[in-house]
């Protein structure tokens, strides 16, 4: 039997070996693509960190120190002292307005001069200063209607003279306006009213008659008690 040959003609060269990726370039290239990749993907990083900084809540530092100033005392020990000295303050005025007595404008009972003259009342001109005074007089003297005294109402009348030299101002507690029945606190009233009257001068008060009647009504609070 003959023998078979092979083709005489040289083998042709082998089929190069196709890349993972499917492409044909140089190997040599991959690590610059890795290179870039991270690149870009680090550059991604940045920018969205910066972004998150940027438009990031602020609630959160702002409770922080909001903590920490608590933390430290100062400023929430300032606030609680402020709010405390403003409700002892008010605390102070209220039990000052329960306690005093609460005062009507003075009025102008009577104005004459010697002779049979008369003046009505409404054509009678103030004594500005020492009207002021009086009510002054009467709000110092608060204290001479103690709380077991009950309250009431308690009618001043200041008689002031420009004629006379000695004792220009007096001091009465009519009976038809006043509903204080208390005897001793009555007393002890025109006492008090009476010596802080007692160094107001009436010299430079201007003045347009010789001798005027002067009334105040207090209401001092509490119940009215009948005795």
């Amino acid at each position: 039997m003959a023998e078979t040959r092979e083709p005489s003609h040289p083998p042709s060269e082998p089929q190069p070996a196709l890349r993972a990726d499917g492409g044909g370039g140089d190997p040599s290239d991959r690590p610059v693509r890795i290179q870039l990749f991270i690149a870009l993907l680090l550059g991604l990083v940045l920018v969205a960190t910066g972004l998150y900084l940027w438009r990031r809540p602020r609630a959160a530092p702002e409770a922080s120190v909001a903590d920490g100033a608590g933390d430290g005392g100062a400023p929430s020990s300032s606030l609680a002292l402020a709010d405390g000295g403003v409700v002892a303050a008010v605390a102070q005025v209220e039990a000052g307005a329960s306690s005093g007595p609460s005062l009507a404008d003075p009025r102008i009972v009577s104005c004459h001069d010697k002779g049979t003259k008369k003046t009505a009342p409404a054509d009678c001109d103030h004594l500005g200063d020492f009207e002021q005074a009086f009510v002054r007089a009467i709000e110092q003297s608060s204290t001479c209607v103690p709380e077991a005294a009950g309250g009431g109402t308690i009618e001043y009348l200041a008689d002031v003279s420009f004629a006379r030299k000695k004792n220009a101002v007096s001091v009465t507690l009519p009976k038809d306006a006043r509903s204080m029945k208390n005897t001793k606190a009555l007393i002890a009233c025109k006492i008090a009213v009476t010596r802080a009257l007692h160094d107001v001068a009436i010299d430079g008060v201007t003045h347009n008659h010789q001798r005027y009647k002067i009334s105040v009504v207090a209401t001092y609070p509490g119940p009215v008690k009948l005795h």
